[in-house]
Formats: structure tokens, C-alpha cells, sequence
């Protein structure tokens, strides 16, 4: 059986083992939870992980950016203005930074 053929304009990403393909950005303004995932306008799906932690009686999730853990805890996920943002543990809320094509680092971004 031949693969479907794909549009090169469609947003890619992978959450849960599933991969999305999309012909568009999430609505702006969309929260996790309610939320199942998120897709940016660069086709990374976000969701929250299974691994959490409990602090002061709220669970706080591990960050998934394409089935990738990116190394922060938080309650929840908000795409908000074009820009993923995040509220972590420590009361603090992170916005994620993509890295321009032409870096060295591996990483595809980081949180500010």
C-alpha cells in the first residue's frame, strides 16, 4: 500500500506516540487543560506528560514539545498571542523561545 501524500504546507508534530498533521495553528488563545494538545504556529504539538509532582496541593506535569520532555514542571500550557507560556511550581510563569535555524545548539528552543 502507497503512503498518502502529504502537503509540505501542513504543521507537523507528535504527541502520545500519535503524529498531527495540521493545516493550521491552534485558536490564539487555548489552555491545557481543557485542552488535550497544542499546536504553535512552527507545527511543534505540545501536551503535559504523565510525570508529575504534587506541591502545596497542585499537580505540576512534565512539558512535552513533540513527545520530548523539555525539562519544566508545570500546572498548565497556554497558547496565548503566538507564544507558548507555562506556569511552573515555583508560582513563576515561562514563555518559550525558539532557537534561530542557523544555531548550533541541538535544542529547539528554550524558556525565558
Amino acid at each position: 500500500m502507497r503512503p498518502a501524500l502529504q502537503d509540505s504546507a501542513l504543521l507537523k508534530g507528535r504527541a502520545l506516540k500519535t503524529t498531527y498533521l495540521r493545516e493550521n495553528a491552534t485558536q490564539p488563545y487555548v489552555s491545557i487543560p481543557p485542552a488535550l494538545i497544542i499546536t504553535d504556529s512552527n507545527g511543534a504539538t505540545w501536551t503535559l506528560g504523565f510525570s508529575y509532582v504534587l506541591n502545596r496541593g497542585q499537580f505540576f506535569f512534565n512539558v512535552l514539545r513533540n513527545d520530548v520532555d523539555t525539562g519544566e514542571l508545570a500546572s498548565n500550557i497556554e497558547y496565548r498571542q503566538g507564544k507558548i507560556r507555562i506556569r511552573c511550581s515555583d508560582g513563576t510563569q515561562k514563555v518559550w523561545r525558539e532557537r534561530p535555524s542557523g544555531s548550533l545548539s541541538r535544542a529547539p528552543g528554550y524558556w525565558v
